[in-house]
Protein backbone atom coordinates (compact mmCIF):
# COMPACT_ATOMS: atom_id res chain seq x y z
CA UNK A 1 0.00 0.00 0.00
CA UNK A 2 3.12 2.41 1.16
CA UNK A 3 4.31 1.97 -3.21
CA UNK A 4 0.66 2.57 -4.40
CA UNK A 5 0.17 5.75 -2.52
CA UNK A 6 3.77 7.16 -3.36
CA UNK A 7 2.84 6.26 -7.12
CA UNK A 8 0.11 8.25 -6.69
CA UNK A 9 1.55 11.33 -5.55
CA UNK A 10 3.99 10.79 -8.39
CA UNK A 11 0.90 10.50 -10.76
CA UNK A 12 -0.66 13.75 -9.59
CA UNK A 13 2.09 15.79 -10.18
CA UNK A 14 2.54 14.74 -13.91
CA UNK A 15 1.24 17.58 -16.27
CA UNK A 16 0.43 14.28 -18.65
CA UNK A 17 -2.25 13.36 -15.88
CA UNK A 18 -4.04 16.66 -16.03
CA UNK A 19 -4.10 16.64 -19.67
CA UNK A 20 -5.38 13.28 -20.21
CA UNK A 21 -8.05 13.98 -18.08
CA UNK A 22 -9.18 17.50 -19.59
CA UNK A 23 -8.98 15.91 -22.92
CA UNK A 24 -11.51 13.42 -22.23
CA UNK A 25 -13.32 15.79 -20.59
CA UNK A 26 -14.18 17.67 -23.52
CA UNK A 27 -15.34 14.91 -25.88
CA UNK A 28 -19.38 14.84 -23.71
CA UNK A 29 -19.26 18.41 -24.11
CA UNK A 30 -18.62 18.22 -27.72
CA UNK A 31 -20.67 15.69 -28.06
CA UNK A 32 -23.24 17.54 -27.17
CA UNK A 33 -22.73 20.76 -28.51
CA UNK A 34 -22.97 19.17 -31.60
CA UNK A 35 -26.21 17.05 -31.36
CA UNK A 36 -27.72 19.96 -30.28
CA UNK A 37 -26.46 22.53 -32.55
CA UNK A 38 -27.15 19.55 -35.58
CA UNK A 39 -30.83 19.80 -35.17
CA UNK A 40 -31.25 22.83 -33.98
CA UNK A 41 -31.34 24.51 -30.27
CA UNK A 42 -35.60 24.72 -31.26
CA UNK A 43 -36.01 21.21 -32.74
CA UNK A 44 -35.59 22.36 -36.02
CA UNK A 45 -31.85 21.71 -37.21
CA UNK A 46 -30.99 22.10 -41.32
CA UNK A 47 -31.87 18.91 -43.34
CA UNK A 48 -28.31 18.23 -43.84
CA UNK A 49 -27.54 18.35 -40.06
CA UNK A 50 -28.66 14.68 -39.11
CA UNK A 51 -31.87 15.44 -37.80
CA UNK A 52 -32.79 11.74 -37.03
CA UNK A 53 -30.00 10.71 -35.54
CA UNK A 54 -29.95 14.02 -33.54
CA UNK A 55 -33.73 13.56 -32.48
CA UNK A 56 -33.56 10.05 -31.52
CA UNK A 57 -30.51 11.16 -29.61
CA UNK A 58 -31.80 14.05 -27.31
CA UNK A 59 -32.09 12.98 -23.93
CA UNK A 60 -29.39 13.38 -21.15
CA UNK A 61 -29.33 10.19 -20.50
CA UNK A 62 -28.18 8.69 -23.81
CA UNK A 63 -24.92 11.07 -24.00
CA UNK A 64 -22.71 9.32 -21.42
CA UNK A 65 -23.22 6.55 -24.28
CA UNK A 66 -22.33 8.60 -27.01
CA UNK A 67 -19.21 9.96 -25.12
CA UNK A 68 -18.08 6.25 -24.48
CA UNK A 69 -18.13 5.38 -28.00
CA UNK A 70 -16.18 8.44 -28.97
CA UNK A 71 -13.70 7.65 -26.60
CA UNK A 72 -13.63 3.91 -26.92
CA UNK A 73 -11.82 3.60 -30.18
CA UNK A 74 -8.69 6.23 -29.67
CA UNK A 75 -8.64 8.28 -27.00
CA UNK A 76 -9.05 5.58 -23.77
CA UNK A 77 -6.45 3.34 -25.62
CA UNK A 78 -4.26 6.41 -25.93
CA UNK A 79 -4.39 7.34 -22.32
CA UNK A 80 -4.25 3.74 -21.16
CA UNK A 81 -0.63 3.65 -23.42
CA UNK A 82 0.56 6.58 -21.97
CA UNK A 83 -0.29 5.91 -18.32
CA UNK A 84 1.00 2.34 -18.71
CA UNK A 85 4.18 2.68 -21.05
CA UNK A 86 5.30 6.25 -18.30
CA UNK A 87 5.23 3.39 -15.47
CA UNK A 88 8.72 1.52 -15.95
CA UNK A 89 10.12 3.33 -19.16
CA UNK A 90 9.24 6.74 -17.52
CA UNK A 91 11.32 6.28 -14.27
CA UNK A 92 13.98 4.10 -16.74
CA UNK A 93 14.26 7.69 -18.41
CA UNK A 94 14.54 9.86 -15.83
CA UNK A 95 16.75 8.18 -13.91
CA UNK A 96 14.11 7.32 -10.84
CA UNK A 97 13.86 3.68 -11.13
CA UNK A 98 17.69 2.67 -9.97
CA UNK A 99 16.66 5.43 -7.11
CA UNK A 100 13.87 3.12 -6.39
CA UNK A 101 14.94 -0.16 -6.61
CA UNK A 102 18.03 0.47 -4.86
CA UNK A 103 15.82 0.21 -1.51
CA UNK A 104 14.61 -3.42 -0.38
CA UNK A 105 11.32 -3.15 -2.76
CA UNK A 106 10.52 -6.27 -4.01
CA UNK A 107 10.03 -6.10 -7.84
CA UNK A 108 6.81 -7.57 -8.38
CA UNK A 109 4.96 -5.62 -5.30
CA UNK A 110 6.73 -1.99 -7.28
CA UNK A 111 4.95 -3.29 -10.69
CA UNK A 112 1.47 -3.96 -8.75
CA UNK A 113 1.29 -0.98 -7.13
CA UNK A 114 2.01 0.89 -10.36
CA UNK A 115 -0.67 -1.27 -12.43
CA UNK A 116 -3.22 -0.02 -9.29
CA UNK A 117 -2.41 2.89 -10.15
CA UNK A 118 -2.33 3.27 -13.90
CA UNK A 119 -6.09 1.23 -13.33
CA UNK A 120 -7.17 4.06 -11.14
CA UNK A 121 -6.85 6.44 -13.44
CA UNK A 122 -8.56 5.09 -16.29
CA UNK A 123 -11.14 4.49 -13.30
CA UNK A 124 -10.96 8.11 -12.64
CA UNK A 125 -10.93 8.74 -16.48
CA UNK A 126 -13.94 7.02 -17.10
CA UNK A 127 -15.67 8.52 -13.99
CA UNK A 128 -15.24 12.00 -15.27
CA UNK A 129 -16.30 11.24 -18.80
CA UNK A 130 -19.32 9.90 -17.17
CA UNK A 131 -19.91 12.71 -15.08
CA UNK A 132 -19.25 15.56 -17.64
CA UNK A 133 -21.63 13.62 -19.92
CA UNK A 134 -24.85 14.04 -17.53
CA UNK A 135 -24.23 17.26 -16.91
CA UNK A 136 -23.58 17.94 -20.15
CA UNK A 137 -26.47 16.23 -21.50
CA UNK A 138 -29.18 17.25 -18.38
CA UNK A 139 -28.70 21.01 -19.39
CA UNK A 140 -29.30 20.58 -23.28
CA UNK A 141 -31.92 18.08 -23.45
CA UNK A 142 -33.14 16.92 -19.66
CA UNK A 143 -33.31 13.59 -18.34
CA UNK A 144 -36.11 11.30 -19.20
CA UNK A 145 -36.57 7.13 -20.38
CA UNK A 146 -35.34 5.93 -23.03
CA UNK A 147 -38.60 4.74 -25.96
CA UNK A 148 -37.79 2.89 -29.15
CA UNK A 149 -39.80 0.96 -31.35
CA UNK A 150 -38.36 -2.13 -30.02
CA UNK A 151 -38.12 -1.69 -26.24
CA UNK A 152 -38.17 1.00 -23.64
CA UNK A 153 -35.94 1.42 -20.92
CA UNK A 154 -36.69 3.50 -17.69
CA UNK A 155 -34.28 6.37 -16.03
CA UNK A 156 -33.24 3.76 -13.40
CA UNK A 157 -32.56 0.90 -15.64
CA UNK A 158 -30.52 3.17 -18.32
CA UNK A 159 -28.40 4.39 -15.37
CA UNK A 160 -27.71 0.36 -13.85
CA UNK A 161 -26.94 -0.55 -17.39
CA UNK A 162 -24.70 2.83 -18.53
CA UNK A 163 -22.98 2.01 -14.77
CA UNK A 164 -22.06 -1.60 -16.34
CA UNK A 165 -21.37 -0.60 -19.90
CA UNK A 166 -18.46 2.18 -18.22
CA UNK A 167 -17.58 -1.36 -16.27
CA UNK A 168 -17.04 -3.59 -19.26
CA UNK A 169 -15.22 -0.66 -20.71
CA UNK A 170 -12.30 -0.32 -18.21
CA UNK A 171 -11.97 -4.05 -17.69
CA UNK A 172 -11.02 -3.67 -21.53
CA UNK A 173 -8.94 -1.01 -20.95
CA UNK A 174 -7.23 -2.93 -18.46
CA UNK A 175 -5.84 -4.98 -21.34
CA UNK A 176 -4.22 -1.86 -22.79
CA UNK A 177 -2.13 -0.76 -19.52
CA UNK A 178 -0.99 -4.54 -19.11
CA UNK A 179 0.10 -4.55 -22.65
CA UNK A 180 1.87 -1.08 -22.94
CA UNK A 181 3.18 -1.83 -18.92
CA UNK A 182 4.49 -4.80 -20.82
CA UNK A 183 6.23 -2.78 -23.41
CA UNK A 184 7.05 -0.35 -20.73
CA UNK A 185 9.42 -3.11 -19.33
CA UNK A 186 11.30 -3.44 -23.25
CA UNK A 187 12.96 0.11 -23.14
CA UNK A 188 14.13 3.33 -21.16
CA UNK A 189 12.08 5.26 -23.06
CA UNK A 190 8.15 6.35 -22.36
CA UNK A 191 7.53 7.67 -25.93
CA UNK A 192 8.57 4.43 -27.80
CA UNK A 193 6.29 1.91 -25.33
CA UNK A 194 3.86 4.04 -25.53
CA UNK A 195 3.59 4.68 -29.42
CA UNK A 196 4.25 0.92 -29.59
CA UNK A 197 1.54 -0.16 -27.75
CA UNK A 198 -1.10 2.55 -29.26
CA UNK A 199 0.21 1.42 -32.99
CA UNK A 200 -0.50 -2.44 -32.17
CA UNK A 201 -3.63 -1.77 -30.32
CA UNK A 202 -4.72 0.26 -33.66
CA UNK A 203 -3.68 -1.39 -36.25
CA UNK A 204 -5.73 -5.01 -34.42
CA UNK A 205 -8.72 -3.19 -34.40
CA UNK A 206 -7.96 -2.41 -37.97
CA UNK A 207 -7.25 -5.59 -38.95
CA UNK A 208 -10.76 -6.95 -37.41
CA UNK A 209 -12.57 -4.80 -39.65
CA UNK A 210 -11.98 -6.93 -42.47
CA UNK A 211 -13.85 -10.54 -42.66
CA UNK A 212 -10.91 -12.04 -43.50
CA UNK A 213 -9.59 -11.90 -39.85
CA UNK A 214 -13.18 -12.09 -38.31
CA UNK A 215 -11.85 -15.33 -37.13
CA UNK A 216 -9.74 -13.56 -34.60
CA UNK A 217 -12.53 -11.68 -32.63
CA UNK A 218 -13.44 -14.09 -30.31
CA UNK A 219 -9.85 -14.00 -29.17
CA UNK A 220 -7.94 -10.88 -29.43
CA UNK A 221 -8.81 -8.32 -26.31
CA UNK A 222 -9.94 -5.39 -28.69
CA UNK A 223 -12.84 -7.14 -29.78
CA UNK A 224 -14.28 -5.97 -26.65
CA UNK A 225 -14.21 -2.82 -26.10
CA UNK A 226 -17.56 -2.19 -27.45
CA UNK A 227 -18.28 -5.61 -25.36
CA UNK A 228 -21.17 -2.86 -23.55
CA UNK A 229 -23.24 -2.38 -26.11
CA UNK A 230 -24.69 -5.81 -25.87
CA UNK A 231 -26.03 -4.22 -22.97
CA UNK A 232 -29.11 -3.03 -24.92
CA UNK A 233 -30.04 -4.97 -26.85
CA UNK A 234 -33.78 -6.78 -26.76
CA UNK A 235 -32.61 -9.82 -24.92
CA UNK A 236 -29.12 -9.29 -23.33
CA UNK A 237 -26.39 -12.03 -24.09
CA UNK A 238 -24.83 -12.64 -21.04
CA UNK A 239 -23.13 -15.52 -22.08
CA UNK A 240 -21.36 -13.19 -24.62
CA UNK A 241 -20.61 -10.53 -22.18
CA UNK A 242 -19.74 -12.92 -19.69
CA UNK A 243 -16.83 -14.67 -21.49
CA UNK A 244 -15.49 -11.35 -22.79
CA UNK A 245 -14.97 -10.25 -19.59
CA UNK A 246 -12.98 -13.90 -18.91
CA UNK A 247 -11.05 -13.48 -21.77
CA UNK A 248 -10.08 -9.88 -20.92
CA UNK A 249 -9.29 -11.12 -17.48
CA UNK A 250 -7.03 -13.40 -19.54
CA UNK A 251 -5.10 -10.85 -21.72
CA UNK A 252 -4.49 -8.74 -18.43
CA UNK A 253 -3.03 -11.61 -16.52
CA UNK A 254 -1.08 -13.09 -19.22
CA UNK A 255 0.35 -9.62 -19.96
CA UNK A 256 0.90 -8.63 -16.04
CA UNK A 257 2.92 -11.72 -16.11
CA UNK A 258 5.10 -11.06 -19.34
CA UNK A 259 5.89 -7.57 -17.54
CA UNK A 260 6.89 -9.18 -14.01
CA UNK A 261 9.26 -11.80 -15.32
CA UNK A 262 10.47 -9.62 -17.96
CA UNK A 263 10.85 -6.73 -15.25
CA UNK A 264 12.54 -9.42 -12.52
CA UNK A 265 15.47 -9.76 -14.99
CA UNK A 266 15.49 -5.99 -16.18
CA UNK A 267 19.07 -4.72 -15.50
CA UNK A 268 18.77 -1.21 -13.83
CA UNK A 269 21.93 0.02 -14.54
CA UNK A 270 21.42 -0.10 -18.16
Amino acid sequence: MTLFFLELVKLRYQKRTWIGLAGLSVVPIVGTVALYLSHGGNGEGPAEALPLLAGALRNGLLVPLVALIGVSAFLLPLAASMIGANMIAGEAETGTLKTVLARPVRRGSLLAAKFATAVLYIFVCLVLVFAVAVLSGRIAFGIRGIVTPMMSFSVDRTLWLTFLSYVLELIAMSCVVAFAIFFSTLTNSSLTASVGALVIVLVVELLLQFSYFAFLRPYVFTTYFLNWTDLFRPTIPWGTIVKGVIDCFAWTTGFTLLAWWRFRRRDILV
